[in-house]
């Protein structure tokens, strides 16, 4: 998947693979996944997790190249994938190997910015397969629904909060 960028209020947006990245940019991926708390390990440990994801949408600021922003489309282990749908009381069917949409962070200097709506946009518009999504934010629900995800199931308790779980299906009518 090659990349493909887009100008969007001093930001460059930039969608694919993470090996077409830099290293550099992949660590300072990882940082960033770090910093805002996506998940809980060090950036040696999240390295390897980003290299397994099949889609990366970045924000870059035009000036000076940050990247400000990131959320990937993750292939979640069978029996996380399968947790979230029990957990939400929701079937699975269709979903069975569904990448999961995630690691949405924008930098605490640009929050506040609607970017995680951007990123979020750019990777629903990109998926062509059945995909989902959990978050227990709220701003992550807006976005979600936003972006065409449907909420399904029950919510329940997180680490952090009640968590909703999310889907897409791209081949299906928007009224299922």
């Amino acid at each position: 998947m090659g990349s493909v960028p887009e100008v969007k209020s001093g930001l460059v947006r930039w969608i694919g693979s993470v090996v077409d990245l830099s290293l550099a940019d992949q660590h300072e991926i990882a940082e960033l996944v770090k910093a805002g708390g996506a998940i809980q390990a060090s950036v040696e440990a999240i390295l390897p997790r980003l290299r397994q994801t099949k889609m990366l949408a970045l924000l870059r600021e035009e000036e000076g190249g940050r990247i400000v922003g990131v959320g990937a489309l993750k292939t979640p282990l069978p029996h996380y994938r399968k947790g979230r749908f029990t957990n939400a009381g929701a079937s699975l069917v269709g979903f069975e190997g569904a990448p999961e949409l995630g690691y949405v962070v924008v930098h605490s200097a640009r929050r506040g910015q609607m970017l995680s709506g951007d990123l979020v946009e750019a990777i629903a518009g990109a998926i062509n397969e059945p995909a989902f999504a959990t978050t227990d934010s709220n701003t992550m629900r807006n976005n979600l629904a936003r972006s065409g995800f449907r909420r399904v199931g029950t919510d329940w308790q997180g680490s952090k909060g009640d968590l909703s779980l999310w889907v897409i299906d791209p081949g299906s009518s928007p009224s299922l």
